[in-house]
């Protein structure tokens, strides 16, 4: 009879882990899935994702306390440590301390009130602050998050060992948390690490799709992008078309590779010089660059052109054999709503420009403005 009662609480154990990780597993997935969906389509969700997960990350535990196992004297069997852990990682250390301070403080008094859950509870909050406080220098990562699983494990041991006198049964309890937390979180790191890598090969290929390979630059396709953003805001602003003077010729005398290595430090010039003026920088084809300013005037916009302009041709480049060659540039500009309301129209105009300021002479600056 003994044995057939100790069978039954095993199995009512082991159904209990099985519920409790099926539901903890299922909703920390749905989650992640979630939070790197709105985290790529809206910018502003970064800022928000320690919040948002430990609002997550407390529901869930809420609902692994409820689904827990109960032992004697207030203590409930559940993996809500594994899911403030994964908080952690997904979220912070912010995260994870607020669904700390949450998931204790209603374990302390909403749960099996009495002195282990308040204790139980206590605890809870006051991990969370030590591992807040250690994540701050060392943060929650694949490669250390087993240690920080450690040593939230072997402090919830330590409490049971602190607050059952049965030696039995703390070695029931202390096995059952042991167990549990630890498989329940390498199956769930398992998972969450694959689709990790997963979304990491998406957003790569996605960069890769709007880049240019050899400037680091956003490509014309990414430009194109920002341009329709820009113009869907229908605030007035100016792009320059900065075309490199002979580079077919400077090409031919220095070589290809040189001829690579001209093109990425000028890229890192306009990069440099577009994040300083409130701009945008793209390569848009062989030797031409596009620099778009938000909200800046014709006359702001050409000042900046002559500065481009004047850099360019007064800084030499270095080649890769150790000797430097001069470069210089035919810049045109053309600004919205001047020149055009549309892409077509405001390209059309400012490659009128381009061509224009380089038949004059080269190394000229020419805004769509003044031609006739």
């Amino acid at each position: 009879m003994f044995k057939l009662l100790k069978f039954r609480e095993l199995l009512q154990m082991l159904l209990g882990v099985i519920i409790n990780f099926s539901l903890m597993f299922t909703f920390i997935v749905f989650s992640y899935f979630v939070l790197e969906y709105f985290r790529e389509k809206q910018p502003f969700f970064i800022d928000l994702q320690p919040f948002i997960v430990s609002i997550i990350s407390t529901i869930i535990s809420l609902l692994l306390m409820k689904t827990a196992y109960p032992f004697d004297h207030g203590f409930i069997g559940d993996l809500r440590n594994v899911s403030i852990l994964i908080s952690g990682l997904i979220g912070g250390p912010i995260a994870l301390l607020l669904t700390s301070i949450l998931v204790g403080f209603f374990r302390m008094f909403f749960f099996e009130i009495g002195p282990t859950s308040f204790v139980s509870g206590a605890t809870i909050i006051i991990l969370g602050f030590i591992i807040f406080f250690v994540a701050l220098k060392k943060q929650i990562t694949y490669k250390n998050v087993h240690y920080y699983l450690i040593f939230q494990t072997v402090i919830t041991c330590s409490i049971v060992f602190f607050l059952e006198s049965r030696i039995t049964r703390i070695f029931e309890m202390i096995t059952f948390a042991v167990i549990t937390n630890v498989i329940g979180f390498y199956v769930t790191i398992f998972v969450l690490k694959l689709f990790y890598k997963q979304f990491e090969r998406i957003r790569m290929i996605e960069k890769l799709a709007e880049t240019d390979y050899i400037t680091d630059l956003p490509n014309n396709r990414k430009f194109k992008e920002v341009f329709q953003e820009t113009l869907k805001e229908e605030q007035p602003f100016t792009f320059l078309l900065i075309d490199i003077d002979d580079f077919k010729l400077l090409n031919k005398k220095h070589g290809h590779a040189s001829g690579d290595e001209m093109l990425y430090q000028l890229a890192c010039r306009l990069k440099t010089f577009a994040q300083e003026h409130d701009g945008f920088a793209a390569r848009v084809g062989g030797e031409e660059f596009y620099i778009l300013f938000y909200e800046a005037a014709p006359a702001t916009a050409i000042q900046y052109a002559t500065e481009i302009m004047i850099q360019v041709r007064d800084e030499p480049f270095k080649l890769l054999n150790g000797s430097s060659a001069n470069l210089t540039v035919s810049i045109g500009l053309a600004s919205f709503p001047d020149n055009g309301e549309t892409i077509p129209e405001l390209v059309d105009a400012i490659d009128h420009a381009t061509m224009t300021a380089s038949s004059r002479g080269k190394n000229n600056i020419l805004h769509a403005n003044l031609l006739k």
